[in-house]
């Protein structure tokens, strides 16, 4: 088989994991759970210089939705607060201190106060679920028409290089490209369906929370109207 067949080939999956890639990519940026990935477009302005997110201080993540930023300046606490601002708006911000223990400069134990950045992701109510949803869908069916036109490409500039082939080599070849494109469709849809899931997992840890509040304050009425009760008969008796 000439050598234009498997590099058209190779092409060809490149092609596809391209689009899988992208789709993986942009899918994180919906934000839910506190993907790394998210951060990497955050910048911030210091000292008249526009500064990467991981150039200028230290980040880490306290829970499943939850980033700990750590400036390397204390100082530079506001830009980096306003960085992640421009690129996530939807983020809550906080400003916390925790104690760390270290050592100083001549190696003794000591303890450090520092200030930190604490990002949480938004809770995923009913507005944003199907913000999210809708999101996603968009992403999902540009990815999947994006992949069917590197099928059908493929196709048209694999059938002149087949020319002189023999027909086991053309079936064998179909065979692996099948193979190929179905890995690749697969990784997609589970790409597509776990993010689905995280979404819907979110959205019912919002509607619990929600049925836990209702449910405190209907506790709190029953009790305030239950000393209400008592007091207006403990008042009736005391007039009789």
């Amino acid at each position: 088989m000439k050598k234009a067949v498997y590099r058209e080939f190779d092409q060809y999956g490149e092609e596809l994991s391209g689009h899988c890639a992208r789709f993986a990519y942009r899918l994180m940026n919906f934000c839910v759970k506190a993907e790394e990935v998210a951060l990497l477009p955050i910048e911030a302005m210091i000292d008249g210089d526009l500064v990467k997110l991981d150039d200028c201080s230290i980040v880490g993540k306290k829970d499943d939705y939850t980033f700990m930023i750590i400036p390397n300046f204390a100082e530079d606490m506001e830009a980096i607060a306003l960085g992640v601002m421009m690129e996530h708006p939807e983020f809550k911000q906080s400003r916390e201190e925790m104690t760390l223990d270290t050592v100083d400069e001549e190696g003794s134990s000591i303890k450090k106060d520092i200030s930190y950045l604490l990002l949480k992701m938004p809770e995923v109510d009913d507005d944003r679920y199907k913000v999210l949803k809708d999101g996603v869908e968009v992403v999902y069916n540009e990815c999947k028409a994006a992949m069917e036109l590197a099928n059908t490409k493929g196709e048209a500039n694999m059938a002149p290089l087949l020319v002189g082939e023999t027909e086991d080599d053309i079936e064998k070849l179909k065979k692996v490209r099948d193979k190929v494109n179905t890995e690749w469709s697969d990784h997609r849809e589970k790409l597509y369906q776990d993010k689905l899931q995280e979404i819907e997992d979110a959205h019912n840890i919002w509607m619990a929370d929600r049925v836990e509040e209702t449910l405190t304050r209907l506790q709190e009425d029953a009790a305030h109207n239950s000393y209400s009760d008592r007091s207006m008969r403990l008042d009736y008796n005391e007039d009789e």
